[in-house]
């Protein structure tokens, strides 16, 4: 294999590490989407759980009515979060498949180069042969 084949076969190498990576950070922003959603559904059912908690009587009205805003602060906050995390999400998402393209195609590149090397082989054999057949020729006639 010459020179260029075997730089080729090193940037696949360097390209799968790159997926690798990719993959690795696209599931640790899964896990941070996972959990954002999580918390924002926990304040969510705080706040009906507040809310049906003053309706029977176990918490006062007014107790409810104070605790609200910082209630509805902590949903949009989780909220926000939640939304930084899925765009972390989308752009791990969108690194994965510009790794995927970039070692898809260092590997077609690779595959087209050896291909044209075998055909160089065969071509070089097939000389070969057609000149042992006209010297067999030559030396018989």
């Amino acid at each position: 294999m010459e020179a260029r084949a075997r730089a080729l076969q090193a940037l696949i190498r360097l390209r799968k590490t790159e997926v690798d990576q990719a993959k690795a950070a696209l599931a640790r922003m899964l896990a941070e989407e996972h959990a954002a959603l999580g918390r924002l559904e926990t304040r969510r059912a705080a706040i009906e759980t507040e809310r049906r908690e003053t309706l029977v009587g176990q918490v006062s009205s007014d107790d409810f009515r104070l605790w609200l805003p910082a209630g509805r602060e902590a949903v949009e906050s989780a909220a926000t979060m939640l939304h930084a995390a899925r765009c972390a999400s989308d752009q791990a998402r969108e690194a994965l498949m510009q790794a995927n393209a970039a070692l898809k195609a260092a590997e077609a590149i690779l595959d087209k180069r050896l291909e044209e090397e075998k055909e160089m082989r065969t071509r070089r054999e097939q000389a070969e042969i057609d000149d042992l057949s006209r010297r067999g020729r030559v030396a018989a006639g």
